[in-house]
């Protein structure tokens, strides 16, 4: 019997020889999927955009750390809080 791929192994769908999408298969906790689920309810998301967002916010998040720069939240107040990224 051929081993079976990991949830987190990459297939692409081939078009014409050309990757087009990657099937990817996760595993969440309960909870986290509730909450990923609320927030594509909530933006009134398919699953697949919620994570290409997830995906581009962190990419972002990480290309500032990266840059040395800092993330901060700003509040109405004008208060700020400082984001640290682990």
């Amino acid at each position: 019997m051929p081993p079976q791929p990991s949830p987190t192994d990459l297939s692409p769908e081939l078009t014409h020889g050309k990757s087009r999408f990657v099937r990817l298969s996760v595993n969440l906790s309960s909870e986290t999927s509730e909450i990923f689920k609320e927030l594509i309810e909530r933006k009134g998301l398919s699953i697949s955009e919620g994570v290409r967002r997830a995906i581009a916010v962190w990419k972002f998040l990480e290309d500032e750390k990266a840059l040395g720069n800092q993330i901060a939240v700003i509040e109405p107040d004008d208060s700020v809080r400082k984001v640290i990224l682990l």
